[in-house]
């Protein structure tokens, strides 16, 4: 087409950073969240990552955090599905992840609620509920 700007940048999603500073605790956290093992091979000093079967890396990134104060609020950085919102909610919370903004929100569309780490990094959890 004439005028068509040609975009450098791809249109997909590889990789989400998220900032820790503690990186060996966060790792540990994020291991048993996700159901990783941790592999020595995807450490890099100040960052891990973790590959995610869809292909998606989650990297857990140290490098200069220490600096950066941990902010009181922030917004959700990604979204995870879950089949049971409640277990989910159970779940997170025995790994030390703080459920915040409000708890559990239930709809007849979708159950979420927004969980955070030590560090503020702001995930949403939502089941999507059958629509008969």
């Amino acid at each position: 087409m004439v005028g068509e700007v040609k975009n450098p940048v791809r249109n997909e999603i590889t990789s989400v950073i998220l900032w820790s500073r503690d990186l060996m605790k966060s790792v540990e956290l994020y291991s048993k969240f996700l159901g990783l093992p941790i592999e020595e091979k995807d450490n890099y000093g100040h960052l891990h990552l973790f590959h995610l079967p869809n292909g998606t890396e989650i990297m857990i990134d140290s490098n200069g955090m220490d600096k950066i104060p941990i902010p009181q609020s922030a917004p959700p950085l990604f979204f995870m599905p879950s089949d049971d919102i409640d277990e989910a909610a159970k779940f997170v919370q025995e790994l030390g992840f703080e459920i915040i903004y409000g708890g559990i929100h239930k709809t007849s569309q979708v159950s979420f609620f927004n969980m955070r780490d030590p560090d503020f990094n702001v995930i949403t959890i939502c089941q999507k509920h059958l629509m008969i």
